[in-house]
């Protein structure tokens, strides 16, 4: 869940201060289809997930 978390919060910030390329979006969305039979099996993870990340880049960007 944490590698999950991380990336998640690693496109949070690349998306925020704006260094995502199309590369970057390939290889995250590469990346997070890794967790797709995971994410179906658990529908709570992805919003859990995302919350959690954001409040990591909330208190990084603070």
């Amino acid at each position: 869940k944490e590698e999950l978390l991380a990336e998640m919060g690693a496109c949070f910030l690349c998306g925020h201060i704006g260094i995502q390329n199309q590369q970057t979006l390939e290889d995250s969305a590469a990346y997070i289809q890794g967790w797709l039979d995971v994410l179906k099996s658990d529908h709570k993870l992805l919003v859990e997930a995302a919350a959690q990340a954001q409040k990591a880049v909330d208190y990084i960007l603070a």
